[in-house]
């Protein structure tokens, strides 16, 4: 239960921040953009914490496994350049 509360927490605060970027089409006046933009990016970092610590050191012992460049191997490519067979054209 915790873990989705914390997934949903992380989806609003990433949804709280892109629209904070819209408010500025919708409130024209100086005063109310900057309240609402305010606001939004408050809560859009209470919320990610929230989640955050909703999910614990193990979920983002895993996301930070998927940022490391060192997992980052392409699929289809061998180890090995030896290993790499380049078709040649007869003549």
């Amino acid at each position: 239960m915790a873990k989705k509360l914390g997934i949903s927490l992380l989806i609003l605060s990433t949804i709280a921040f892109l629209s904070a970027f819209t408010i500025p089409f919708f409130i024209h006046t100086g005063g109310g953009m900057a309240k609402w933009i305010a606001g939004l990016l408050i809560f859009s970092e209470v919320t990610f914490w929230t989640g955050g610590i909703l999910l614990g050191k193990e979920v983002a012992k895993k996301y930070r496994s998927y940022l490391n460049p060192k997992n980052w191997k392409r699929k289809n490519v061998p180890d090995n350049p030896d290993q790499v067979s380049i078709k040649q054209d007869d003549k």
